[in-house]
């Protein structure tokens, strides 16, 4: 039987374990009335061990450690049961939280969700896993993997379970997946798809590539950044934590923070793309910097679909016949880009890890928790040539004909 008990201002659900001893269920709940409901969840599918009743408030008398061919043997917790429990512990952005939601109701609940989570061995967890691989990419698998074992383990935590049954495949010679290099473009490449987005909407979601790509920045930072994050006098933009990036969840947008707390961070913008922007955002009133022909918050499938699809796979517009650009190019790719060319100019990797808001291994993120001046003046530098050559090459080989220019 479970039971509610006060705990400073909240209350938590207590019950006896099978060994005898008294468990918790994880989380606290802000009323009583909601432990309750979650006491009398557990105690409805748990037998009763005598016919006399006890104070909801008050544990009940502490069972026997069962056998396994006791009748009276409390109700083991189903995966579906714990899962319900589990989720009141998470605290994660909205993003993972949809991911992981998805994974549980299309694949983990389905096939465990009746199953106690004793019962369940790394034999079966490992079958289950290898006849999915039939049907799913290698990115499902590993996230169903980890996202099952990250249930168990709290269960474990909890004392609901001795081991975790899911582990990592140790034996065998596994599967060889062929190795997937980051698709990347170069800065002639970033120039092109840039050029043809400006023909297909407007010079705004034009400058959103070449922002994406020379500062790093990911998708959501780019659609949530508010105008005021932009200091043209010092050429930087500050990602905030409060309201860094945008976020869409199963339809809706909203403002929140960005991925971790190391992409809260302040990028240095270089000469050319300031001045672009600067320029861009006197023309208009809007208060956000990057959004659709209305002034609305950009939606990526949307931009996929219309805008980068097009300019990158190459068609037919207007007449003229467009070759792709770079195959397997996503959005993305342009923060790998960014990274690739720090890495060609020869960044630090602390001073990369800075600009792209990325979390360094151990302590070196602390040691490093600053960049040099003459660090960042270096790879400014490097961004302000890349631009510039980028401009030569174009209007070098599209000539006296060529259609109208970002920077005219």
């Amino acid at each position: 039987m479970a039971w509610v008990e006060r705990r400073g201002n909240k209350w938590r659900v207590r019950y006896w374990k099978p060994d005898g001893r008294a468990g918790s269920i994880p989380g606290s709940f802000e009323t009583e009335p909601d432990a309750r409901a979650h006491a009398d969840q557990l105690n409805a599918a748990t037998p009763e061990p005598t016919e006399q009743t006890h104070h909801p408030t008050s544990p009940t008398p502490r069972p026997t450690a069962p056998t396994p061919t006791n009748p009276t043997a409390p109700h083991t917790v189903t995966v579906a049961e714990w899962a319900e429990i589990w989720w009141q512990t998470l605290d994660v952005g909205d993003n993972t939280e949809a991911y992981y939601r998805s994974l549980l109701t299309r694949h983990i609940l389905p096939r465990w969700g009746t199953t106690p989570i004793d019962q369940i061995t790394p034999a079966d967890v490992q079958v289950w896993l290898n006849r999915l691989r039939a049907t799913y990419a290698t990115a499902t698998i590993t996230g169903l993997r980890k996202l099952f074992a990250m249930v168990m383990a709290d269960a474990v935590d909890n004392q609901l379970l001795a081991t975790n049954p899911v582990r990592p495949r140790r034996r065998g010679r596994g599967r060889i997946e062929p190795r997937r290099e980051a698709t990347w473009a170069d800065e002639y490449q970033v120039l092109t798809i840039a050029h043809r987005i400006l023909r297909l909407a407007s010079r705004n979601q034009c400058l959103l590539v070449i922002t994406a790509a020379y500062t790093g920045m990911r998708w959501g930072e780019l659609a949530g950044l508010h105008r005021d994050n932009l200091d043209f006098t010092h050429g930087r933009i500050h990602i905030t934590a409060d309201a860094g990036a945008l976020h869409e969840v199963n339809g809706h947008l909203t403002l929140g923070h960005p991925k971790t707390h190391a992409s809260v961070r302040t990028i240095t913008l270089p000469p050319f793309l300031t001045q672009l922007l600067a320029t861009d955002l006197a023309a208009s009133t809007r208060p956000f910097v990057f959004t659709t022909l209305r002034g609305k918050h950009l939606r990526r499938s949307g931009f996929q679909r219309r805008l980068w699809a097009p300019a990158v796979c190459g068609g037919r517009y207007r007449g003229e016949t467009w070759d792709p650009v770079q195959q397997g190019l996503t959005f993305h790719g342009l923060r790998h880009s960014h990274k690739t060319w720090l890495i060609e100019d020869g960044v630090p990797q602390a001073a990369q890890a800075r600009r792209l808001g990325h979390i360094m291994e151990g302590k070196i993120d602390d040691i490093y928790s600053h960049v040099t001046a003459s660090i960042d003046a270096r790879l400014i530098a490097g961004l302000e040539t890349r631009w510039h050559r980028a401009l030569e090459r174009y209007h070098r080989n599209l000539g006296p004909q060529e259609p109208p220019s970002i920077t005219s």
